[in-house]
Formats: structure tokens, C-alpha cells, sequence
């Protein structure tokens, strides 16, 4: 090794002057603007705004039950809060992260879709009350049980597809897991929005009818949202 071998070692490294950026990333970086925070209540106003139009329409223009004025008042209250109750719960479960997460979360939105199902099941099955000579059973229709509960089960599902669908597109980028759960979620609340609506206008009052046709109409929705959910997010 000699003094010039040395005398190079020795020799800072040559600095290497970076490119220029692009215009184009110039450009892009100028014209960034800050994005928008998600607010934990937006994805829940948007498809409750959207998936109400349905049934505020339905319940405007549509004839009531013929029974509605000889129920008990209280009765009547009672059953429709717990229909308006379980939507909320089930919904805001579906589409509202806890306070302090991001996303939703989807063992909460399970378990809130199916207490509200099991509360509308009891209820319907325990409470139901008509009235002799004024509330009507599907053979005064000349219709059998089966096809009241099919049409009344039906109305629900159509009720409840808004919800699924709005509640989908919310829901497009926030659900990597637990889709399933939130799909029943979503489809126990539209459900049991169908339920309120038909707890107004059905003249079908026997208890058989409202627990298979009304909340079994929902149970049906509920299975529909947790089959869907999986499915549509993956395309």
C-alpha cells in the first residue's frame, strides 16, 4: 500500500445531485387539498335518509287497518316503538364505529340484529292482540295463512333492500371483516322497518300471521343481509 492509496481513502465521496421532480408531481403535490374526516354518524344518516323514503311513502298513501282505531292506544305505541327501537338499534350498530374506532365493528352489530330479531319474535308471539269482529284472519281474504305470510314477508324484503343496497355502498371500503355479521345487522334494521309499516296498514291481525309474516319477514331480510353483504363487497 502506498501514500497515494492512503490519500484516496482518505477522500470524501463524490456527491451525486438528485434529478429534479417532474412537473407532473409538482403539480399533483400543488394541488393536494385535505381530505374530509368521517364523521361516525354520516354513513348512518345517509342510509336511513335514503332507506325511509320507502316507507314514509307507503304509510302516507297507503289505506290503514281496519282495526287500527279499536286497538288499544297504549298497545299501539308500545308495539310500534319497539318496531322503530329495534330499526335504530340494529342500524346504528350496522353503521356507527364505537367512540375513539374507525371502523364498524361487526361482533356489536351481530349482536345488537339479534337481540332486536329475538325482542320482535317474543313480542309477536306474546303480545299480539286483536280485536273480535273488527280485525281480520287471512281466510277473510280467501287467502291461506301460508300465502298472508309470503305477501306480508315479501313487502318486508322489498322495505329492506334500500337499506342493503345504501347501507352496501356505505359500507364498500369500511368492512374488511365480519361482513356477514354487519350484512344481518343491516338487514334486521330495513326488517324491522318493514314491520312498522306494516304494523299500521296489514288488516291481518292473528298472531301466527304477524310472527311469521312480520317478524319472520325480518329473521328472512336479516339472513338476506348477512348472504348479500359477503358476496356484493367482493366484486
Amino acid at each position: 500500500m502506498t501514500d497515494k492509496d492512503l490519500d484516496d481513502r482518505a477522500l470524501p465521496p463524490a456527491r451525486v445531485e438528485a434529478p429534479p421532480p417532474s412537473r407532473d408531481l409538482l403539480k399533483a403535490v400543488e394541488g393536494m387539498k385535505p381530505v374530509r374526516t368521517r364523521t361516525r354518524f354520516g354513513a348512518l344518516a345517509v342510509v336511513a335518509l335514503a332507506g325511509l323514503i320507502a316507507p314514509s311513502a307507503v304509510l302516507a298513501r297507503h289505506v290503514y287497518r281496519p282495526d287500527l282505531g279499536a286497538l288499544p292506544v297504549g298497545w299501539v305505541i308500545a308495539a310500534a316503538a319497539l318496531w322503530a327501537g329495534a330499526f335504530a338499534l340494529a342500524l346504528t350498530a350496522a353503521l356507527v364505529p364505537r367512540r375513539g374506532d374507525v371502523l364498524p365493528a361487526p361482533g356489536r352489530a351481530s349482536r345488537a340484529g339479534g337481540a332486536a330479531l329475538v325482542g320482535l319474535l317474543a313480542f309477536t308471539a306474546l303480545a299480539t292482540v286483536q280485536v273480535p269482529g273488527v280485525s281480520l284472519h287471512p281466510a277473510d281474504a280467501h287467502l291461506t295463512l301460508l300465502q298472508s305470510c309470503v305477501h306480508c314477508a315479501s313487502f318486508v324484503l322489498e322495505i329492506a333492500l334500500p337499506f342493503l343496497l345504501v347501507g352496501l355502498f356505505a359500507l364498500r371500503r369500511l368492512v374488511p371483516m365480519g361482513r356477514a355479521r354487519v350484512g344481518l345487522a343491516l338487514g334486521a334494521a330495513g326488517g324491522a322497518a318493514g314491520g312498522l309499516v306494516l304494523h299500521f296498514i296489514c288488516p291481518f291481525a292473528g298472531t301466527a300471521h304477524v310472527v311469521l309474516g312480520h317478524a319472520g319477514g325480518a329473521v328472512l331480510a336479516a339472513a338476506a343481509g348477512a348472504a348479500l353483504l359477503p358476496t356484493l363487497l367482493r366484486r
